[in-house]
């Protein structure tokens, strides 16, 4: 049946009277999600075109062919958004029962009170929904086609590789399969790979919610083995890293959510090499992989050296996603809309607005005040500095007086754990923000649930929100392909693609509208035509596109690199991995696996090149294999002046302490610590491990970021205050001399550096560097029978990444708290050596009203709470 049903569909497709009806219902489907006051293009398509494009979509709906099926849906969401005839309705749902499509059902029977009424086709919805059905955790869930399919390869145990767009409900599927396992194995390593810090955060309480009558199961984000039998592991690629790099444990199951970032860069070098462990310890390791519309997963895992992968793939979503053209008027304060479909251009028609839209520089703004009041609106800007200042120029727009005292805990929570003078504040009194990848992360998962709730009505973000997150809204704008400073810089289509793939929520709506301001003239249109990701590995790219680059890391000519930037990073991690692969005695199998195309001179160069590296290095394997990505010439010369500061006796001062035991000392203490891994790692001279040390022995005792950010507004405002007297002393002493004009502070620019400090150095590079530093380290004083002063190396590496430098600090972070949360109750708890089992009993019974902790951590605890409670936990 389907087979003919294809052959069918494939001919009403090309007539041109199906084009014209469809068009015409496209449009008229579009601008019923717009303001009231839109000039329609054309006006709602009758019964009869109606019953025409119905009967196209129930053989549509047949079809094995995805744009068929795609087209179906489409045609019976518009004809919803236009109707609410009962016999249309009815079709309409018909039509999604046999696509599957039950959370699109459902919100059409709750929303639009449509129903099946012939007994044929109630038999047929109460058939498929019961054979879509699963159980999960005591509730029915009704799954798509799609997610079915996926759950029952997820059943089958083989590895899989998963690709549907953002609304699909891939991930929460995975989940629930690694929670089963979970729950029925008796010993097992599970790790799930997140690429971002924020979506880790939500799989962690995910997994933690979902196990939480599992209390003998540990669930944590921390890199550190136990000897629990039962143990899952929810990590960034780099803390998958260290964990393999301190233990030799076998990993049952890798979930690798995200899976495009094998081509991203270092960090895809990381996830290969960190999967290719995985397997070389044990063969038998199972491996999910997740990405939202992807391709090339087998030529990409053949170069990671994997087995074969099942694929299951779709490029329909459960919900309709309308790609709105938005262009102003020439000479008028007017906007024209056109649809954008796999075929045409459509009209939809136009708006008056009551606001001028002349300012180019606004207009962004100005539109997505206009179209953006029904629903949560997503704005993409290029970078955190424009997000601030667009979030802000919709705040200047918003006049409703319902946004105000809506957000009263969440401004509450920012003036107390943040500072009161950021700009942010002001803009979340009137449901606007904004969210980037530096700020703190219970920061941005406040504003995250502030707009999931509603109550934050326009946020605007950068790429962070491009992956992973569970953020959708109704509405998205976006008006310029590029990402960064300046335009030349131009983002993965794909990547484009994503992000407007959260318009729509599954089960909670059925239509979202992209809105392409100004679409016209950009410097390329990537949204006229879906593009997937391409899975590629970044490894097999960069060495056959950068070979004479490696070649010059290999022959330790590697350029100097800057403290927040390093343009050769994938230069150097590709010729480090090659080391690595040397010292192992297989850099030429290994090449030939990952670059079988290379031409063979270069291969060979490679290959020598590396085994001579390899040779003239004195770094011992273990340094190696587990610091590639660094500049391993660098760390050899790092070494070597460790062992020449052993024989001087100079060591000790060089041995890591924990802040809390060097008081006052700890700032000088860990600059010169930094000043000495920023000049040997990175060649950079000077003293900005001075300014870094002073942001990260806070960050590491857990200090909060008022605290943090207290001390960094008095320094700058001292430089401030510093230069005006230098001036003053000009003019006093230099006749005729006039002064330059210096402004005032801007604390909110302060504070934005401080986050880029902490985040991009302090939790990225210096995490790195002392890693490798700490195993050098402990190398050398090993190899001088030093064994027994190993345990006084204080792990500042891991300290930087966490935030806390406690024991019971990292325990509260295990269970799921925020950094922010866990540094308060680190600071309330008479014991700082608090293990998880000591954590959680008191977080059960945690009584917050003798404290002044804001709502926003009192609810955090509140969610961790109820994700750890059971029943058998509070009755013991």
């Amino acid at each position: 049946m389907s087979s003919f049903a294809s052959e069918l569909s494939a001919r009403m497709i090309e007539s041109l009277e199906f084009k014209k009806c469809l068009a015409h219902l496209q449009s008229a489907g579009a601008a019923n999600t717009l303001p009231k006051k839109i000039v329609r293009a054309q006006i709602d398509p009758d019964i009869e075109a109606l019953g025409k494009l119905l009967y196209c979509a129930s053989v549509f709906a047949q079809s094995n062919i995805e744009a068929h099926v795609g087209m179906a849906q489409a045609i019976a969401f518009n004809a919803m958004l236009i109707s609410r005839e009962p016999s249309i309705l009815e079709r309409c749902s018909a039509i999604l029962t046999e696509l599957g499509n039950f959370p699109g059902l459902k919100y059409s029977e709750l929303n639009f009170k449509s129903k099946l009424t012939s007994l044929p086709r109630m038999i047929q919805r109460r058939v498929v929904e019961y054979l879509n059905t699963i159980h999960v955790h005591g509730e029915k869930i009704a799954l798509t086609d799609y997610q079915k399919g996926v759950w029952d390869s997820l059943e089958g145990g083989a590895s899989l590789a998963i690709s549907a767009p953002t609304s699909a409900g891939k991930s929460f599927l995975v989940i629930e399969h690694l929670c089963r396992r979970a729950v029925s194995s008796r010993n097992f390593t599970f790790v799930y790979i997140a690429p971002t810090r924020a979506l880790l955060a939500e799989v962690h309480m995910k997994v933690k919610a979902r196990l939480a009558s599992e209390s003998e199961i540990r669930v944590t984000d921390i890199p550190t083995f136990e000897t629990a039998p039962r143990q899952i592991f929810v990590l960034t690629q780099e803390r998958f890293q260290v964990l393999l790099s301190t233990t030799s444990v076998k990993i049952d199951l890798v979930v690798v959510d995200e899976a495009q970032n094998l081509s991203d860069g270092t960090r895809g070098m990381i996830l290969q090499d960190c999967i290719e462990q995985c397997f070389g310890r044990y063969s038998r390791t199972h491996v999910v992989m997740l990405a939202p519309g992807a391709e090339g997963f087998k030529e990409a895992l053949e170069s990671i050296g994997l087995p074969e992968i099942a694929e299951v793939t779709t490029t329909v979503s459960p919900v309709l996603q309308n790609r709105i053209v938005v262009t102003k008027a020439s000479g008028l304060n007017q906007l024209d809309f056109k649809l954008l479909s796999s075929h045409q251009a459509t009209s939809v028609g136009s708006m008056t607005c009551e606001r001028g839209l002349s300012s180019p520089e606004s207009l962004l703004a100005a539109v997505a005040l206009e179209l953006g009041s029904s629903g949560g609106s997503l704005v993409y800007a290029k970078t955190p500095t424009e997000a601030a200042k667009l979030a802000g120029s919709i705040t200047l727009g918003v006049t409703d007086p319902d946004a105000l005292g809506k957000n009263d805990d969440l401004v509450t929570f920012i003036k107390e754990h943040i500072h009161p003078e950021y700009h942010l504040i002001a803009m979340v009194e009137r449901g606007v923000a904004f969210h980037y990848g530096q700020m703190p992360a219970l920061l941005r998962d406040a504003i995250e649930t502030a707009f999931r709730n509603g109550n934050i009505r326009f946020l605007v973000c950068t790429t962070t929100l491009f992956q992973g997150i569970n953020l959708p809204a109704r509405n998205v704008f976006i008006d310029t392909p590029a990402r960064g400073k300046g335009d030349k810089q131009i983002l993965d289509p794909a990547l484009l693609w994503n992000f407007a793939g959260r318009a729509g929520r599954m089960g909670k709506d059925i239509v979202g509208n992209v809105f392409l301001v100004d679409y016209d003239s950009w410097s390329d249109q990537p949204m006229d035509k879906f593009t997937k990701f391409t899975i590629k590995s970044a490894l097999s790219d960069v060495i056959a596109h950068n070979t004479r680059e490696i070649l010059e890391v290999l022959r330790g000519e590697a350029p100097q690199g800057k403290p927040r930037d390093d343009a050769h990073r994938n230069a150097v991690a590709s010729a480090g991995m090659l080391i690595s692969k040397a010292r192992q005695g297989n850099v030429q199998s290994f090449l030939d696996r990952v670059a079988p195309d290379l031409d063979f001179l270069d291969s060979r160069l490679l290959c020598s090149a590396s085994q001579e590296a390899s040779d003239e290095l004195s770094l011992p394997a273990n340094v190696l294999s587990a610091n590639w990505t660094l500049d391993l010439f660098a760390l050899n010369g790092l070494m070597s002046f460790l062992v020449s500061a052993l024989e001087n006796e100079q060591l000790e001062k060089l041995i890591p302490k924990n802040p809390s035991d060097l008081g006052k000392h700890s700032i000088a203490h860990y600059r010169d610590i930094f000043n000495l891994l920023f000049r040997h790692i990175k060649g950079f001279g000077g003293n900005y491990g001075g300014y870094v040390a002073k942001i990260a022995v806070r960050w590491m005792e857990g200090k909060p970021y008022p605290v943090i950010l207290k001390y960094e507004i008095k320094s700058k405002n001292d430089e401030i205050q510093k230069k005006r007297d230098i001036e003053n002393m000009h003019v006093l002493t230099v006749k005729g001399y006039k002064p330059k004009r210096i402004g005032d502070l801007n604390p909110s620019k302060v504070i934005k550096e401080t986050f880029d400090t902490i985040e991009d150095v302090i939790r990225f590079q210096l995490v790195q560097m002392g890693k490798a530093y700490i195993d050098i380290l402990t190398h050398v004083m090993v190899e001088n029978g030093l064994n027994h002063r190993v345990q006084e190396i204080f792990d500042f590496s891991l300290a930087l990444e966490l935030g806390v430098s406690t024991t019971a600090g990292r325990a509260f972070l295990e269970l799921g708290l925020s950094r922010i949360a866990a540094a308060e109750l680190q600071r309330i708890v008479p014991d700082s050596d608090l293990d998880v089992a000591a954590a959680r009993r008191l977080i059960i019974g945690f009584d917050h009203t003798p404290y002044s902790l804001s709502q926003v951590i009192v609810d955090e605890i509140a969610r961790v709470r109820d994700a750890i409670t059971t029943d058998k936990i509070i009755v013991s």
